[in-house]
């Protein structure tokens, strides 16, 4: 028998719809016509008119040219390579949403380049949390850039953001992907240490998180479980008694106070309820194993949770 670690959803931003760019604006032709061209869905057309309107002399130093400059490439990202975590166009929206910051009228335009840039940034953070649950190995330094990407454009978008709550959700499916990789080769105490060490970051940054308690409960309890499966009838009995008792010390002194805690911190979830009656189950609590089923019983009656999803 196994637990299951709890899947955490992700905080995703919403990709944000910007608003269409056809403000006019006095004394600049060649923007405006980029902004005509981009409304109509014609990016090649469009695009050539911004960078024309970049680079022209009368029209650079605007902010409104550079916002829509980023407005075009931000569009022909948004049709064709949402998902493209190298895409350039990107990239250079960015760079032109932030050039239009530095004008000296920047200040008439603030809250549009500003929305666009929170666009750009639930992006890299949606990427972010997407490449992390592709890592096969270590090596998970494409996933943090893309987060510090995130984070990097999300200053300037929103300054007074919070980012812990961001922290801790890419941290948690950082650990998902570790403890799935450790589920297919359970030999691997690299993985499962991985594993360990996000939601261990997790609690130091919030000692309020029950999820971060439960999955370390989850991940030393399914450790114990892989020592348990390797009993047989042709193991020296010496051994086996050994190893039972590892197994059980780790239940009794590393899983069962990690979900202690988050079900101090949650007491009516329903699967650290069921968590923490299976570990004293394991470690033939009857008394406590009784009182837990009575408190799922009481969940069930009260429809907190699932008849279905947490048996007894």
């Amino acid at each position: 028998m196994g637990y299951t670690m709890k899947m955490i959803g992700y905080i995703a931003m919403c990709l944000l719809s910007l608003i269409p760019a056809v403000l006019l604006a006095q004394g600049m032709p060649i923007t405006n016509e980029a902004a005509r061209l981009c409304k109509q869905k014609m990016y090649v057309d469009a695009l050539a008119k911004a960078d024309e309107a970049a680079g022209s002399k009368e029209e650079r130093n605007d902010a409104y040219t550079w916002y829509v400059n980023g407005f075009v490439h931000k569009e022909i990202y948004k049709e064709r390579e949402v998902g493209v975590r190298q895409s350039q166009h990107r990239v250079n929206a960015e760079a032109s949403f932030m050039q239009a910051l530095k004008q000296s009228n920047a200040a008439k335009y603030d809250s549009m380049i500003k929305f666009a840039l929170k666009y750009l940034a639930s992006t890299y953070y949606n990427d972010a949390l997407q490449c992390s649950q592709t890592i096969t190995s270590k090596n998970e330094k494409e996933a943090r850039i893309l987060f510090d990407d995130f984070k990097r454009v999300m200053i300037v978008a929103e300054p007074t953001t919070d980012f812990k709550i961001y922290e801790k959700e890419f941290t948690k499916s950082i650990g998902q992907r570790y403890f799935s990789l450790w589920q297919m080769d359970t030999k691997n105490i690299e993985l499962r240490e991985l594993a360990a060490s996000q939601y261990e970051s997790i609690v130091l940054m919030d000692t309020s998180d029950s999820d971060a308690y439960y999955n370390l409960a989850v991940i030393y309890y399914n450790q114990a479980v892989f020592m348990y499966r390797k009993l047989g009838p042709d193991m020296d009995m010496f051994d086996s008694i050994t190893l039972q008792e590892e197994a059980s010390k780790l239940i009794r002194t590393k899983s069962l106070p990690y979900m202690e805690r988050a079900y101090e911190l949650a007491p009516e979830k329903g699967e650290i309820v069921r968590g923490i009656m299976m570990m004293h189950r394991a470690l033939d609590h009857e008394k406590d194993v009784e009182y837990f089923k009575k408190e799922i019983e009481r969940l069930i009656n009260e429809g907190k949770i699932k008849s279905d999803q947490h048996k007894p």
